[in-house]
């Protein structure tokens, strides 16, 4: 059983009475919700740190549509092909949890899943979908898991931290980096800027990790309501880099097909 550590001193949490606390006193309340706040507040660069409310609202009424389904699908087979238990499943940046409930859907061993976000509006919704995974607040760089812990570290869309995932995955284990392909929302951005649309550039670079193997996941969604569009643009960092009067021009829009392009890197120590 993998259990959560204090961000204090780094000893292992024992739940006791729905209170997480290590030998050396340090205390978490274990929310309503199931998940334990581990991020301490000298930790934080703003109060409420990662998602808004906004974004993550945007994104669960996005993803619950399952536009992004072959992309969860995807993952979820890479992982059930390594083993159908798969060992301890770490979601790193986990977001609302649309993936890390997917592969709970999939595996055998639903209770070895965990996911960590810095945003507890986030945390906060996947904890609700799902009890019987393991869900916490607390930065990717700074894990509340003892070392040599997971078998498997899912990035999706997530910032890199090198360091610490080295540091928590097994020598065994695989990190699956999901990042956005060359044409990846390409035809929203040709709304958005118009003049100047610029392809991603995937970065196959990842620290001290070897590319093992890559997929390219690519296909069209038709949207066919202008909240959806809203909620795909306000879950984007585009919604925070775009102009208002670059924003406006998706109001009147409707009806679009969308190109969906992932880039899944399977990484190894």
């Amino acid at each position: 059983m993998v259990r959560f550590i204090c961000p204090n001193c780094k000893e292992e949490l024992i739940e006791n009475n729905n209170i997480l606390v290590c030998k050396n006193r340090h205390c978490f309340d274990i929310a309503k919700e199931g998940y334990t706040n581990l991020l301490l507040a000298n930790k934080k660069n703003s109060q409420f740190p990662g998602d808004n409310k906004q974004m993550v609202l945007a994104r669960e009424e996005f993803l619950k549509k399952d536009f992004y389904k072959p992309l969860a699908y995807t993952l979820s087979k890479c992982i059930i092909e390594r083993d159908k238990k798969s060992g301890y499943i770490l979601d790193a940046g986990c977001g609302v949890g649309y993936y890390s409930q997917s592969i709970a859907n999939t595996i055998e061993n639903k209770t070895n899943i965990y996911g960590i976000d810095i945003s507890k509006f986030a945390i906060q919704k996947a904890a609700k979908k799902n009890q019987r995974l393991n869900f916490a607040v607390a930065s990717i760089f700074d894990l509340p898991f003892k070392d040599n812990t997971f078998d498997v570290i899912l990035n999706v869309f997530s910032p890199k931290s090198y360091k610490e995932f080295n540091r928590v995955l097994k020598d065994d284990g695989i990190l699956l980096e999901v990042m956005a392909g060359e044409k990846h929302l390409w035809e929203l951005k040709e709304v958005l800027y118009k003049d100047s649309v610029r392809e991603n550039v995937p970065d196959f670079e990842y620290g001290d990790f070897k590319l093992d193997k890559k997929e390219n996941i690519k296909y069209k969604i038709h949207i066919d309501s202008n909240i959806d569009l809203e909620n795909l643009l306000t879950m984007t960092p585009y919604r925070y880099k775009t102009s208002e009067e670059d924003i406006k021009s998706l109001s009147s829009v409707d009806i679009l097909d969308v190109t969906i392009d992932f880039i899944i890197a399977c990484w190894k120590k």
